[in-house]
């Protein structure tokens, strides 16, 4: 069955609808100051040191090159790109472009696996309609967003038996993030893990095919933590979010052997078993009627499920690109068992997967209508304020800002959050009124007040709430229209 990619009009509507909602709400986003330090200036701060030749260096990181901290090579495809567009907006519209693109092997995986163009249209809407895509999309940006349609693009490929693209896009996927490895890893596994008993020979082949991916994906991850971030500074830096299973890869095992309580506990965690329900409801659950594809997704669930990081199992940041690929392609193969076994239910199933897709959107979406955040496409006058700033600050000078000004301030050498600043930055540029980043407002105030009794500095006031602290001698007062 041929699909004539260029005659799927709604395909190509949907997908540019997506680019066109997206893009504006993101760039919104960023335009009216509600992007961040972390991660959106972390990340145009390192791309635009590395176009200046100080590859993949940024002073916000706790390890000044990103690859020390994220295992991310495939930031250098990007670098040409901002080469030509010096601008956040560039990253946030490829990266919304790269996920739209998703809706194209999750197409072609639906239509190949089901074999009805009514499926396939049904499981790419309900990618291009998945919450946690969205929030993947909204928030800031990250070079592990574009695991989503590699991983997509490696499945669709190994349906196909097509080794050299699934190979490919496997090893694209792996370069997004070193937690992507794992998932690769995994789907060495789900290979393996397939019904062999029909074709002696093609079993024997495919079983060398999940065991050389298994293969290389151990030595790339051990490359990647052992050798390669290590000798950047960095290495895994984040298994403090999992302290209170252990220290390192091997307590953690060993806690997982030894007290099984312990994980039940902090996997039962209310919040993290309604995260997990809206992980699986916008596809209906399709993914346990094939369990082989559950495989796929062991890696981001217990990733996401044993820390104790709030931000990772809310569902609304990009934790989730880990799994997204996973369970929309367990739930298309879920989808196939459920209608081998049922076949006089296929349009049951059908208007299942709708439902659900309708369901998941609207409840939990950040585009959902019911809540449209509208503030988003709107000025105000912090953000009018925080324009005003932002052009008045000379290129280069060393600075310290709140975080929602570090992404605009970021084409420099030195660009710190505030409280994160070397002695004797300077420019200090403070709101008042947003404390993010310290422990207590007390802490802020004084924060604060240490700079307005610095001898060393001279403060400009900014429409009664913004502070701006210029080192003598170092740096001149802001030209803005009205103190």
């Amino acid at each position: 069955m041929q699909v004539q990619l260029r005659k799927e009009y709604f395909l190509w509507t949907i997908i540019a609808l997506y680019v066109v909602v997206f893009g504006a709400f993101t760039s919104f986003r960023h335009y009216n100051f509600y992007t961040q330090t972390w991660d959106m200036g972390a990340f145009v701060q390192t791309m635009w040191n590395t176009t200046q030749g100080r590859i993949m260096f940024n002073n916000i990181e706790e390890i000044h090159n990103t690859l020390g901290v994220h295992m991310s090579p495939w930031l250098f495809a990007l670098v040409p790109g901002y080469l030509l567009f010096q601008s956040p907006y560039y990253l946030l519209i490829v990266q919304t472009i790269a996920l739209a693109l998703g809706a194209i092997p999750a197409y072609l995986l639906a239509y190949h696996i089901l074999r009805k163009k009514s499926y396939a249209l049904a499981f790419a809407t309900s990618y291009l309609l998945y919450p946690a895509l969205h929030w993947i999309n909204s928030y800031d940006f990250h070079p592990v967003s574009f695991a989503v349609p590699f991983l997509l693009g490696a499945f669709y490929f190994f349906e196909k038996r097509n080794l050299l693209w699934m190979t490919i896009f496997l090893a694209l996927a792996a370069s997004t993030r070193e937690d992507i490895i794992l998932v690769v890893l995994f789907f060495g596994f789900f290979v393996l893990a397939q019904n062999k008993t029909d074709a002696p020979l093609k079993a024997t082949r495919e079983r060398k095919i999940g065991a050389t991916i298994a293969l290389c994906a151990i030595v790339y991850f051990l490359l990647a933590i052992k050798v390669i971030m290590p000798s950047l500074g960095g290495g895994l830096l984040r298994l403090d979010r999992y302290a209170h299973l252990g220290s390192s890869f091997s307590e953690i095992a060993t806690t997982a052997i030894t007290n099984p309580a312990l994980i039940a506990k902090t996997i039962l965690a209310p919040e993290k078993i309604l995260y997990f329900l809206w992980l699986f409801i916008p596809v209906a659950f399709l993914p346990f009627f094939s369990w082989r594809s559950l495989i796929l997704v062991i890696p981001g669930l217990v990733e996401n499920m044993l820390t104790t990081f709030p931000f990772q199992f809310t569902g609304l940041y990009q934790y989730d690109s880990v799994l997204v690929a996973g369970i929309l392609y367990g739930a298309i193969r879920g989808a196939h068992t459920v209608i081998s076994r049922w076949p006089r239910k296929r349009k049951v199933v059908l208007g299942i997967i709708i439902s659900a897709m309708i369901l998941g959107f609207t409840a939990r979406s950040p585009l959902n209508p019911f809540f449209f955040p509208t503030f988003v496409f709107r000025s105000s006058p912090r953000a009018d304020a925080f324009r005003e700033i932002v052009k008045s600050v000379p290129d280069g000078t060393p600075l310290a800002a709140n975080t929602n000004l570090i992404p605009h301030l970021s084409h420099r050498e030195h660009a710190y959050m505030l409280g994160d600043e070397p002695p004797n930055i300077d420019l200090v540029i403070i709101d008042a009124q947003d404390p993010t980043g310290f422990a207590s407002a007390e802490d802020f105030q004084s924060y604060v007040e240490r700079y307005a009794q610095s001898e060393d500095y001279s403060v400009q006031i900014f429409r009664d709430r913004y502070f701006i602290f210029h080192r003598k001698g170092a740096s001149e007062p802001l030209l803005l229209s009205s103190q």
